[in-house]
C-alpha cells in the first residue's frame, strides 16, 4: 500500500477543509459560509504567502491527514533563528488511532532538521501528546479581568486612535519589541493587514516624538444578556516599548471606567498583578488559607530543539552569562534518534563552542522535552534537579550551572499559528 508525505495542491484545497472542518467542529467550518471563508485563506495562503505551506499524508494517492508548516524567525536570547512552525494538524476521522499524526510530525522536525532548522515550535491540542514527542512547555499567560479602576493613572495626552493608515508604524513599533523580547517572532505585514481588518476592532497607541512608542487593540463584549451597556473591553493586542507608552496606555484603560465592567487582557508578565489596586478577577473565590482568586493560567506553546549541537553553533554568539567550564549534555530522544547523543559544550566567557574531546566538569543527563524548556529559559535548573528530571554526575556544579543558565526573560511569544 503506497503512502505519502507532501505539499498539498491548490486543487485538493477542498478536501483539505473537509479534514479540518471535521478535526475542529468548534471552529465553524462546517456550516457553509464559515468553510467558504476558511477555503478562501487556505487558497490566497497557498498563492501569496512564501513562508507558510501546506502538507498532506497520502494513501494510494488519498488524502488521510493535513498540517501546515510556517517559517519564522524568532528572537532567541536575543540572536535572531530561524524557526518552523506547525499547525492545523488534523486526521480524517476515518484513519484516527493508524498512527498518521506521528508520521506527519516526525516527517516534519526531520525536514526542517535537513534545512539547518534547530528549533520548532508549535501549540499543541493536547500538552501530553507532543511532549511524548519531545516538545517542551513554553511560558504560561495569565488572563486578568481587572475592573479599569484597578489600573494606574498617570496621564493619556500622548494616546490616539490607530488605522490602517498607520499599518506600517505599528508593525515598526511591534518589531522594535521583537528585538527586545527573547521569544517573540517578526510580524510579516500581511499578518498584520488580516488582524486590523477584524470587524470592530479598536487601536489605540501612544505617539512620542513623531512616533508610536506602544499600543492596544481591543473590542468591546456584553457581559450581560438582559443589559446591553453592561460591557466588557477584550484586550486583543498590547505592546510598549517603554514605561512612558505603558503608563500612557494603561491611563486609557483607567479611564473607561464608566462604560467598561471589566478590562480582559492575556499576558506572560507573571508580575502583573502588582500593578493592580485590585487583583481580583471578580469571582470572589477566596484559596486557603486566604488567596484571592486573580487570574487564571494555561499552558500552551511548546518548543523542541531538533538539533543540539547546531542550536549552539547558531547560538555561539549569545554568552551565558560570562560563565567558564565544559558541560558534557547527554540527550535522551526518544522520537527523533538522529538528535539523541552526548557532546561536549565549552563555554569561554560565557560563549559556547561544541567540541570533540576534553574533561568536562559536568555531565548532565535529561530528555529533550526538559532540556527544550531549560535551554528556552522557561524553567532553572536547580527546579529540574529538585524535580528529577535532570541527572548530574557532579551535584556540586549545580550553582554554577544554575549561573551558566540563568535568563533574565522567559520567552514571550504571541505570534498565532
Amino acid at each position: 500500500m503506497y503512502e505519502e508525505i507532501r505539499p498539498i495542491t491548490a486543487e485538493e484545497v477542498e478536501e483539505l477543509v473537509r479534514i479540518a472542518a471535521m478535526a475542529y467542529p468548534g471552529s465553524n467550518l462546517l456550516a457553509p459560509e464559515g468553510r467558504m471563508r476558511f477555503t478562501e485563506r487556505v487558497k490566497d495562503t497557498l498563492q501569496n504567502d512564501p513562508y507558510a505551506s501546506f502538507h498532506g499524508w497520502y494513501r494510494e494517492g488519498k488524502l488521510a491527514g493535513i498540517m501546515r508548516w510556517d517559517d519564522f524567525s524568532m528572537n532567541v536570547h536575543g540572536i535572531k533563528l530561524l524557526t518552523g512552525g506547525i499547525g492545523l494538524v488534523a486526521v480524517d476521522l476515518l484513519h484516527k488511532k493508524e498512527k498518521i499524526a506521528k508520521q506527519m510530525i516526525l516527517h516534519f522536525l526531520k525536514s526542517y532538521r535537513d534545512r539547518g532548522v534547530s528549533l520548532v515550535s508549535l501549540y499543541p491540542f493536547r500538552v501530553d501528546f507532543y511532549k511524548k514527542m519531545g516538545f517542551g512547555m513554553g511560558t504560561k499567560i495569565n488572563q486578568y479581568q481587572v475592573l479599569p479602576s484597578s489600573l494606574p493613572y498617570t496621564a493619556k495626552d500622548k494616546v490616539v486612535y490607530l488605522g490602517m493608515e498607520d499599518k506600517e508604524e505599528i508593525l515598526a513599533c511591534y518589531q522594535r519589541v521583537v528585538r527586545k523580547t527573547h521569544g517573540m517572532m517578526i510580524r510579516r505585514e500581511r499578518g498584520l493587514q488580516a488582524f486590523l481588518e477584524q470587524p470592530e476592532l479598536i487601536v489605540v497607541g501612544c505617539r512620542e516624538e513623531g512616533r508610536i512608542s506602544g499600543y492596544l487593540a481591543f473590542q468591546f463584549q456584553n457581559g450581560h444578556e438582559k443589559n446591553r451597556m453592561f460591557n466588557h473591553m477584550i484586550v486583543k493586542e498590547f505592546y510598549y516599548e517603554n514605561r512612558q507608552a505603558l503608563g500612557q496606555l494603561l491611563s486609557f484603560l483607567h479611564s473607561q471606567a464608566d462604560q467598561v465592567q471589566r478590562i480582559i487582557l492575556t499576558v506572560h508578565d507573571e508580575d502583573f498583578h502588582l500593578l493592580l489596586q485590585d487583583p481580583g478577577n471578580g469571582t470572589a473565590n477566596i484559596l486557603p488559607s486566604v488567596y484571592h482568586e486573580s487570574n487564571v493560567s494555561g499552558v500552551g506553546l511548546m518548543h523542541r530543539i531538533i538539533d543540539v549541537p547546531l542550536f549552539f553553533k547558531q547560538l555561539s554568539r549569545r554568552s551565558f552569562n560570562k560563565e567558564n567550564g565544559v558541560v558534557r549534555l547527554t540527550i535522551r530522544d526518544s522520537f527523533l534518534p538522529e538528535n539523541e547523543g552526548s557532546w561536549l559544550i565549552h563555554f569561554t566567557e560565557g560563549l559556547p563552542e561544541v567540541i570533540e574531546t576534553g574533561e568536562a566538569d559536568v555531565e548532565l543527563r535529561m530528555d529533550i522535552s526538559e532540556f527544550s524548556s531549560l535551554l528556552m529559559g522557561v524553567v532553572n535548573i536547580g527546579k529540574l534537579h529538585t524535580y528529577g528530571l535532570v541527572e548530574l554526575d557532579n551535584e556540586s556544579a549545580l550553582p554554577w550551572l544554575e549561573r551558566l543558565f540563568h535568563v533574565p526573560q522567559k520567552p514571550v511569544c504571541t505570534t498565532p499559528f
